[in-house]
């Protein structure tokens, strides 16, 4: 069960058919800025962030209730501060080539404008391998700034990562699946069916059964060899 810091990585990549920023295990070394402004006399602004579960075959699933999570307030005068939130992550089943997309999203003013995803605001992990996406609690790190200029009466909010700055997600858990035992025994084939039954078969032939937990009660007189 990986528990794993994801860093916001300036580095792109595409997997199941979306080309993106990295969600990555380290970063890349090269510090990177998005940002996302608007006209008028405003002096705060939020970042935020929605996650997404994406398949193989690019459907996406929103694992977020369709609004940003981890939200933190940059008030005017905020330069490069480095802020956090958490966020609940349900557990979500996942398919081994399924991958997990975060999209950084902005608002200005704070608590009231509407959200809007930073222009170039995608990161993706790559496919997991996973069978789930563990329930935790996230830790969204998050390097901003906002700045009102008076002249242009225009307010704007950024986002750092990479190099210097340390955006990232602590607390990432997911599962690998659980392989089945492996059964043997010479001159025999062996069917393991999850949550059924095990059958002992020779030549096409059942000669040996058990449910789960159970002794094997053969048709003939057969011990099967558990490896």
């Amino acid at each position: 069960m990986p528990t794993e810091t994801r860093y916001f990585r300036n580095q792109t990549q595409t997997v199941n058919g979306l080309t993106s920023y990295m969600l990555a295990l380290s970063k890349y070394g090269v510090a990177y800025t998005l940002g996302y402004s608007r006209a008028g006399a405003y002096l705060a602004g939020d970042l935020g962030v929605r996650v997404y579960k994406r398949a193989g075959d690019g459907t996406e699933t929103e694992i977020t209730a369709g609004a940003p999570v981890a939200i933190v307030m940059y008030e005017d005068g905020d330069f490069r501060l480095e802020q956090s939130n958490t966020w609940n992550c349900p557990s979500v089943s996942l398919n081994p080539t399924d991958s997990i997309v975060v999209r950084v999203y902005a608002r200005i003013p704070s608590g009231t404008g509407t959200w809007t995803l930073m222009t170039g605001g995608v990161f993706s992990t790559e496919q997991l391998g996973a069978s789930q996406l563990n329930s935790a609690t996230w830790t969204v790190y998050y390097v901003g700034s906002f700045i009102y200029d008076a002249n242009l009466r225009r307010a704007g909010i950024s986002f750092h990562f990479d190099g210097n700055y340390n955006s990232r997600i602590e607390n990432f858990s997911w599962s690998v699946p659980v392989a089945l035992p492996k059964i043997m025994r010479l001159g025999a084939n062996i069917t393991v069916q999850p949550h059924a039954i095990i059958l002992v078969k020779r030549n096409g032939n059942i000669i040996a059964y058990r449910k789960p937990h159970m002794p094997f009660k053969p048709e003939k007189p057969i011990q099967p060899v558990v490896e």
